[in-house]
């Protein structure tokens, strides 16, 4: 593979004791981690140094490249991806682009956020055929005894391991499927009426979460809030044959028919056979985070209420908390905090969803900012907030990242409302335990139902938020 960054070599030197045979240096800017990483497994032997900057008159010389030459010798063999910041996110790159040096080339064991990796020839680092390699070579010149010991005694590259393929985490804006999305589910070819050509990409993730936002029950009393909405429990089927995984109940809805409602909303997820946390018939049960499998890889996902009181007087905090003999979700607190640090783990990836925030601001609140951080702290990897109906834009923190409301997925009456019609899908990209890439899938509410948005300005919403949420560092 060619040489694939614009600067062919410059001259590295290390400042050393001028001792022995001076040695010079040449390696490119993007392998001087690489020579570094060398040097300290396999040192210069006594009477050997790196020349100090400004030697002149040293014929013999290291030299690394990005391909192998004659008389070179393979150092690292790695997988290369083109990587960009998080808001600048492209659906893919020619590998002409990725190989013009208009962009940065890494390792992909190197990527963290707020860098993500774009696809190459609409391909990532395990699909089959995928066209970057990282090939350090390493050479000498000159004919001094002990630096030709040391390149002939340089140890082989440990045998490249193909990549794992990287997983794919979806999560969606509110899901609501009350108003007539429920009979429309229900219906022969429902889940095909409903999503559309959303449908192909929700079932191809490996996970996909949501938030539930109503109570699947025909019982219950309803309570005295300002909206209230319930399906019929049998819909739920429907969004487990749709692709959902896991769905939050810890949020202001899913009380709206009183505890019974609430209870047999948790039935409904089960026998759907999909997974949900943070809501439960005790505190014990509710700060117990759901445990599914993507590969070899375990994810552990726990959902928290965060709303505030409704105008009508409705208090989560106090009507609808989860405590040792009632049932309710798991709140977004220095209890919920404690729970998370007990639930998540170091070997897993950790999902937390919170349903919480100002409704119909486009920006989250600085107190939303540090609970939410302080969930990151606590060992989440992702935090997928809701309730603010619209869109509010994503956040990387130490590596994990915080997307704080995507808006409406699935909501029927949102017709009219400023930016309720619109949303994003993000699927996350996981590899070694880690984010290493993201896509955005700008959608649209139409009634009852949800298409791609063709126009995409959901998506330009989304990146300036994000632009914007990274260059203003919250307090806490």
């Amino acid at each position: 593979m060619r040489n694939i960054s614009a600067c062919l070599g410059i001259l590295a030197l290390f400042s050393a004791p001028l001792q022995g045979l001076q040695v010079r240096v040449d390696v490119p800017v993007e392998l001087q981690s690489a020579w570094e990483r060398l040097l300290f497994s396999h040192p210069f032997p006594s009477g050997l140094d790196a020349a100090p900057n400004g030697t002149a008159g040293t014929a013999d010389m290291v030299v690394l490249r990005t391909r192998v030459l004659p008389g070179f010798r393979l150092m690292e063999d790695s997988i290369l991806v083109p990587v960009v910041r998080l808001w600048d996110a492209a659906p893919t790159l020619t590998r002409a682009q990725a190989e013009s040096g208009s962009v940065r080339l890494l390792p992909l064991e190197s990527v963290a956020l707020p860098d993500i990796a774009l696809p190459v020839e609409g391909l990532y680092p395990g699909d089959p055929g995928y066209p970057l390699a990282w090939h350090v070579a390493v050479g000498i010149q000159g004919d001094d005894p002990a630096l030709r010991q040391w390149f002939e005694t340089l140890p082989d590259p440990a045998p490249r391991d193909p990549p794992e393929r990287i997983r794919w985490i979806g999560a969606v804006g509110d899901v609501m499927p009350a108003r007539g999305v429920d009979s429309s589910l229900l219906a022969p070819e429902g889940g095909q009426a409903v999503f559309g050509d959303t449908l192909p990409i929700l079932r191809s993730l490996d996970l996909l979460v949501g938030n539930l936002e109503a109570a699947a029950t025909t019982g219950g009393v309803r309570a005295v809030k300002t909206y209230t909405f319930r399906f019929n429990p049998l819909a739920m089927g429907s969004l487990s044959a749709a692709g959902f995984s896991y769905l939050s109940a810890a949020n202001n809805h899913t009380f709206d028919y009183g505890k019974d409602g609430f209870l047999d909303t948790l039935s409904s997820l089960g026998q759907a056979g999909i997974a949900t946390s943070g809501a439960g018939r005790t505190f014990d049960e509710a700060s117990r985070p759901a445990v599914v499998r993507i590969g070899n890889r375990e994810i552990r996902l726990l959902s928290f209420a965060a709303y505030p009181v409704d105008r009508t007087g409705f208090d989560g905090r106090s009507m609808a908390r989860a405590t040792a003999d009632r049932p309710g979700a798991l709140w977004l607190d220095d209890e919920g905090i404690d729970a998370a640090a007990r639930g998540f783990s170091r070997d897993s990836f950790n999902v937390a969803l919170v349903h919480g925030g100002i409704e119909w601001s486009s920006a989250p609140t600085d107190e939303q900012r540090r609970s939410y951080r302080a969930l990151v702290r606590a060992g989440a990897d992702l935090v997928v907030g809701s309730h603010p109906h619209v869109l509010q834009g994503l956040e990387a923190v130490d590596g994990k990242l915080i997307a704080y409301s995507l808006g409406n997925f699935l909501f029927p009456g949102m017709e009219g409302t400023p930016g309720g019609e619109r949303s994003v899908i993000i699927e996350v990209g996981i590899y070694a335990g880690r984010i290493v890439s993201l896509r955005f899938i700008p959608v649209r509410l139409h009634g009852g139902t949800v298409r791609l948005d063709l126009q995409k300005d959901s998506l330009q919403l989304l990146r300036s938020q994000t632009r914007r949420l990274n260059a203003y560092s919250a307090p806490g």
